[in-house]
């Protein structure tokens, strides 16, 4: 294959990279998914010539095997990686729909993370994102390791937060002790946390300190505030 058709092979993943996958044409998502032409054409050729002979997408992915193999430059490693993205269209299409999850409690927030941290031999810090309504948006982890005010930095919260359109966040950490009694540094970097969320409009309503069998929330005990 020319230099030519191989830098316009890449074309379509370059695009998806800068520019995300909702601007892609059909035939240049296609073209990733093949990978690869022929020895006389590049994959953009053969996923339009695919297109074209199966008059689109949604009669291409019904093809069978057999019916993809007899077209030129389709072996099976091709026809392959196409009945796949068909299936994986049909399960997340058909899927069960995922329960919505409300945090209410800082009870809801131990259960939620709790079978995160069995065990665990390092701190792990969980940032939870939540909606107006409290449903919880995502559960992020956002450090391994000891939770200090130099390694937790309130622009990287709070940047995730605002990517995940989060309208309150919890963080929730656990001590390999086992032991749930927030520490001195605990408290100095929440607090400074919860002064960047005022200023931020995002506002932390807890932090939970969580070991396997109990946990502490600082919001009970008062330990949140300027």
């Amino acid at each position: 294959m020319k230099i030519k058709d191989l830098q316009n092979e890449e074309k379509p993943r370059e695009k998806l990279i800068q520019m995300g996958p909702e601007n892609l044409t059909d035939t240049e998502l296609l073209a990733i998914i093949l990978r690869s032409g022929g020895k006389e054409t590049s994959a953009t050729n053969l996923a339009r010539q695919l297109l074209d002979k199966f008059e689109g997408l949604k009669a291409l992915l019904s093809a069978d095997i057999k019916e993809l193999i007899e077209v030129k430059n389709i072996d099976i490693a091709k026809a392959s990686s196409i009945k796949a993205v068909e299936e994986i269209s049909k399960r997340y299409l058909y899927s069960p729909k995922q329960k919505e999850v409300f945090i209410k409690t800082p009870g809801d927030v131990y259960k939620l993370i709790r079978k995160d941290i069995l065990n665990k031999d390092h701190e792990l810090l969980f940032l939870i994102t939540l909606d107006n309504r409290n449903k919880l948006i995502s559960k992020d982890v956002i450090s391994k390791g000891t939770i200090n005010e130099t390694l937790i930095h309130p622009r990287e919260i709070f940047k995730k937060a605002l990517a995940k359109n989060a309208c309150s966040i919890i963080l929730a950490h656990n001590h390999p002790s086992d032991n749930p009694d927030p520490s001195g540094e605990d408290i100095k970097v929440t607090r400074r946390i919860f002064k960047a969320g005022v200023e931020m409009g995002i506002p932390l309503t807890d932090h939970l300190i969580v070991s396997n069998d109990s946990f502490t929330s600082m919001k009970a005990q008062n330990l949140i505030s300027l």
